[in-house]
């Protein structure tokens, strides 16, 4: 009697352990950052001889799993145009916006040559570009056309250029447009390679 007591208290022991572990198993980790990249290879038509130019729209969702969070930092990445002659690049001018419509413009056009990137925007990096070959005078301004590696926004151009910190603090679930479009009618176009997010969540107020 005492034996199958015995066996008995063991296997409910095992069973209610093995479903806390069960339990534990199914907890999901709350994630903390988002990062996706895209690959449209959209042609960007020629900048109009009159009128608003037509931009090219690409997107990427965010999300269930970011369900009720809002941005704590945000980078965009991975930003590549390939130009069909020189001056193609200083033709194009970038923004991104916001699932609840608050955007930045990233670049405002007049930087570089033919080509950009891969060209990820950080606040956080020091450096910034030069639209010079050989390098500009001011220390940080160290990256160099094709400007493939990392910059911040500064002095990237007016009307609402930078920082990417005007996003932090809004709701990060739902689609996230990149824009890009031609100003200048002279005949030079472009292809939107890829682009991408790097999103983290806001850490809670303590």
């Amino acid at each position: 009697m005492i034996g199958v007591l015995a066996l008995a208290l063991c296997t409910a022991l095992a069973m209610s352990f093995g479903g806390v572990a069960e339990a534990k198993k199914k907890k999901k980790k709350t994630p903390t950052t988002f990062q996706q990249v895209v690959q449209p290879n959209a042609g960007i038509p020629d900048g109009p001889a009159s009128g608003a130019a037509t931009p090219v729209n690409s997107t990427i969702t965010v999300g269930k799993k970011f369900k009720g969070k809002v941005v704590g930092d945000v980078n965009v990445t991975g930003i590549q145009t390939t130009g069909t002659e020189d001056g193609s690049a200083p033709d194009l001018v970038m923004r991104i916006i916001a699932p609840n419509g608050r955007s930045v413009r990233l670049w405002a056009g007049g930087f570089g040559e033919q080509s950009i990137g891969p060209l990820t925007f950080d606040d956080d990096t020091p450096v910034s570009i030069c639209n010079n070959t050989p390098p500009c005078e001011w220390g940080p301004d160290t990256l160099n056309p094709p400007f493939a590696g990392t910059s911040n926004l500064q002095f990237l151009g007016a009307g609402g250029t930078g920082p990417l910190s005007r996003l932090d603090g809004v709701p990060m679930k739902g689609t996230w447009t990149f824009q890009i479009w031609d100003e200048n009618a002279n005949g030079a176009t472009s292809i939107l390679n890829s682009w991408g997010l790097q999103i983290a969540v806001a850490r809670p107020v303590t």
